[in-house]
């Protein structure tokens, strides 16, 4: 069975992928992840890809280890801002924006702090809207 990463195109067998211990480490750390999470992360992961070059398992694997922290942690703070809660679906909804907005973005991307400001900016919405509901 032939796999290809849409990240960065990257084809080779499933066999190949399982023998190489950091694709299995990164692929078993973005399975780990919430499902949505997980779903959006290998877009994502396309923004991190240098030009011209592919991007590195180890790489790769460092960047879903970060992804996973923000998304654990069940908040979003951006520096001089208050902590707003953060779900999943919040960070896999950043992503998605960002995927859809890579013509326009600075790549390769070197860390989360953009996702960040995104995934603060609709947690602070969704914490709006349910403080509005309440009253």
């Amino acid at each position: 069975m032939k796999l290809t990463c849409p990240s960065c195109g990257a084809t080779a067998s499933a066999e190949a992928w399982e023998n190489d211990v950091e694709a299995r480490k990164t692929i078993q750390a973005i399975i780990a992840l919430p499902r949505e999470v997980a779903i959006e992360s290998m877009f994502y992961l396309g923004l991190f890809r240098p030009q011209q070059r592919s991007l590195s398992w180890r790489v790769a694997l460092r960047i879903v280890q970060d992804l996973a922290a923000l998304v654990a942690a069940g908040y979003v703070q951006v520096q001089g801002k208050p902590a707003r809660p953060c779900p999943a679906s919040i960070w896999a909804q950043g992503m998605r924006q960002m995927v859809e907005q890579r013509g326009t973005l600075t790549r390769p991307m070197k860390n989360h702090n953009y996702l960040r400001q995104i995934a603060w900016q609709l947690a602070e919405k969704l914490d709006a809207d349910l403080e509005h509901r309440r009253v």
